[in-house]
């Protein structure tokens, strides 16, 4: 039997047990304290579901903001430069301003003035300013439209629109080229520096035959000066600065087919390297080469009247 001090023969029930199931029956009649919990409870589920919706709204607006850094809202320039390409854009402001300071003392130097001094101070100042506004972010966009964001520096075409031109008119000098000849190259070399330019510009399919057109140009440029190599009684110092315009104009092509405006297959810092570094040689050290050599490579033919009209 069950052991209950609070056993009741009568009823045969214990009160023990009845009160227990009685303080059972208490607690289920006060729902408002269970109602907390669960009101509690179901707050705190709801709360990640509430935390859902905003996580979703950050990524949106981060999608929001992406086309604008694609857009080049995000990107500054000379700012986002790498220090290298920074390094390089100063070394080829300062280079050819040092060089067009040297040619503007050497013509002041100079009992008579020459074509050729003057035409080589001017080139090599036009590249350095150039090169500054290129150093200060003010000759380079951002462009998107590509397959890639590219770096495309518009200052460079229009630097060489007026050094490459001026520097073929030095040789023309050197090579004793009549004008119909001198104006060819200088012709080419524009139309090859422009169709350059535009490629850059262009996107798909276009920019490639923009490149195309460059690039036959160049090839006329090497030919005509290729067959002047062959000729006779060219100075030595006439077939080194020939050389240098042939290899500098083989350079640009090749550089714009494998950097941003091209295939992007060489890194930036790689690519404002390599065009610097040409350009110096084709200013500078063009101009220095012959300016130091003016009166040797100069000397035959200067001072007859008739070839004064026949060579420029």
């Amino acid at each position: 039997m069950l052991n209950c001090e609070l056993y009741d023969k009568r009823t045969g029930t214990c009160h023990l047990l009845s009160s227990f199931a009685g303080l059972i029956l208490t607690r289920e009649q006060m729902p408002s304290y269970f109602t907390i919990l669960q009101d509690d409870a179901a707050a705190a589920d709801a709360a990640p579901a509430d935390a859902a919706p905003a996580a979703d709204a950050a990524p949106a607006a981060d999608a929001g903001a992406a086309p604008a850094a694609a857009g080049g809202a995000a990107v500054s320039f000379p700012e986002d430069y790498p220090n290298s390409v920074k390094h390089f854009l100063l070394l080829g402001a300062v280079g050819m301003f040092i060089g067009a300071l040297v040619f503007l003392v050497l013509s002041n130097m100079r009992s008579k003035s020459s074509v050729a001094h003057s035409i080589t101070f001017t080139l090599c100042a036009a590249g350095g300013m150039a090169y500054y506004a290129m150093f200060t972010g003010l000759g380079v966009m951002y462009k998107t439209t590509d397959t890639t964001p590219r770096v495309i520096f518009w200052a460079r075409y229009l630097g060489h629109l007026i050094t490459l031109p001026l520097a073929l008119v030095d040789l023309s000098l050197v090579l004793k080229l009549d004008v119909a000849s001198m104006v060819t190259l200088i012709g080419y070399d524009i139309v090859m520096t422009g169709a350059a330019f535009l490629g850059a510009l262009s996107v798909g399919g276009h920019k490639w035959l923009w490149w195309f057109f460059s690039t036959c140009f160049a090839v006329l440029i090497i030919v005509s000066l290729s067959f002047k190599l062959s000729g006779d009684g060219l100075s030595d110092i006439a077939k080194t600065l020939t050389w240098i315009t042939i290899v500098c104009t083989c350079i640009y092509p090749l550089i714009w087919l494998l950097g941003s405006e091209g295939t992007a297959a060489l890194g930036l810092s790689q690519e404002v390297g390599i065009v610097c570094l040409t350009d110096l040689v084709i200013t500078v050290g063009f101009g220095l080469y012959f300016i130091l050599n003016y009166d040797a490579v100069m000397e035959e033919g200067e001072g007859d009247d008739k070839d004064g009209q026949q060579y420029v």
